[in-house]
């Protein structure tokens, strides 16, 4: 960790850069944890329209972030970010001066869709101020230690702002902390990019090479791990209401949130000398169908070893994904394939959902031979990266000797 923090420090902009995710992440959650409680509660809207409004928030969020990619591509990632934060930061308000259930809708569409065009765009920005070495997959790591960071602190300062003052002002803050903060984020603009040459024409840059493959690889996993990782966001809470006291799934995602924090960088440091992708990739997904086998049981400790080898894979596998993406794609459209990645993973989870659907009882909740077909569909699909990658490797290597 104190090597990384170095690092970070190290390189001109990248604290602020992580700093920034930190602010969002936390800015975000000051509100969006109530936000179906204040349009409810405050606005009148029936139920049937706030979830709408969140289901198109999700939605415009997970499926355009390609288009988000795609303007991190043309106008640039720190110009991409800063676009994102305003556009975050006028649906805020929005969201407080709408005054019916499409200008809501709307205005919840518009949310997502600004944080469609940060999220890739931020990454970039990393990639553009590090360079594609070894160091950035920890750098990534880092990075989503400061956003998990944030949506575990933000929240609970929420709590606290709805105690001492009326809700709509947790809005106003947060419009004006992204508006702050894409002002501040301007001054990345200045700096060097650290993995593209100086002399570089723009031609020598649309002429470099794409490899399909290894994007579509790189798709398959993040459409893996988001077919497992939304089970801590719909099936698994509801499972543990079934079989346990309600209030033990707070219990689980707190510790879902701390081993998150806690292992970070850590454990990326510790298998950072495996160089092999597609290893930590299948072998983090064994890891989660474990926790799921665990689960399976319905006891209080199956539960939270779940949760513990749950947060190890999703540890492992988020900056692989990133790293994967930084190192085999090119600068010019780095942006896109990041929005490709996160469409990915919402369509995984999507799928996820629908069998949990399919194969619920009573109230929604699955039942314990859910979990056990989950293991054989995690085991499923660590063996197809792993073959998949040595496929391809194979491939490449008959390629070079012809």
């Amino acid at each position: 960790m104190i090597e990384t923090l170095r690092l970070a420090r190290r390189t001109p902009g990248c604290l602020l850069l992580l700093t920034g995710n930190f602010a969002v992440a936390f800015g975000s959650n000051l509100v969006l944890p109530y936000l179906a409680v204040f349009l409810t509660r405050e606005e009148g809207l029936s139920s049937a329209v706030v979830a709408v409004a969140i289901t198109v928030k999700f939605w415009s969020q997970q499926g355009l972030t390609m288009l988000g990619g795609w303007i991190a591509d043309r106008v640039g990632p720190v110009g991409a970010m800063c676009m994102g934060l305003l556009i975050r930061a006028l649906s805020y308000l929005a969201i407080l001066g709408a005054s019916g259930p499409v200008q809501v809708v709307a205005a919840c569409a518009l949310l997502g869709f600004g944080g469609a065009i940060y999220v890739p765009a931020s990454k970039s920005a990393l990639v553009r101020l590090l360079g594609t070495g070894e160091q950035l997959r920890t750098l990534f790591a880092l990075r989503s230690t400061a956003n998990n960071a944030g949506n575990a602190l933000g929240p609970l300062a929420g709590s606290l702002l709805l105690l001492l003052a009326d809700a709509r002002v947790g809005f106003v803050i947060t419009s004006a902390v992204f508006v702050v903060l894409a002002v501040v984020l301007l001054r990345l603009r200045t700096l060097p990019a650290a993995d593209e040459p100086a002399a570089r024409t723009s031609a020598e840059t649309a002429a470099s090479p794409l490899d399909y493959r290894q994007l579509a690889w790189v798709l398959l996993c993040a459409f893996a791990f988001g077919f497992c990782y939304i089970q801590l966001e719909y099936a698994l809470p509801v499972f543990t209401g079934s079989v346990q006291n309600p209030a033990f799934v707070g219990v689980l995602f707190t510790v879902n949130a701390a081993a998150v924090v806690l292992l970070q960088v850590p454990l990326n440091q510790t298998v950072s000398r495996i160089s092999g992708s597609a290893v930590v990739i299948a072998g983090a997904l064994l890891l989660m169908g474990s926790g799921f086998a665990a689960a399976s049981l319905g006891s209080m400790a199956g539960l939270i070893v779940c949760v513990l080898l749950f947060s190890i894979g999703e540890v492992l596998i988020d900056p692989r994904l990133d790293s994967e993406i930084a190192a085999s794609i090119p600068a010019h459209r780095r942006g896109m394939a990041f929005g490709f990645v996160g469409t990915a993973i919402a369509a995984g989870g999507a799928a996820a959902n629908g069998l949990a659907a399919m194969l619920s009882t009573g109230q929604g909740a699955v039942d314990r031979s859910f979990w056990l077909i989950l293991v054989a569909v995690s085991a499923g699909f660590a063996a197809i990266i792993y073959v998949t990658s040595l496929t391809r490797s194979r491939v490449l290597e008959a390629s070079a000797k012809s």
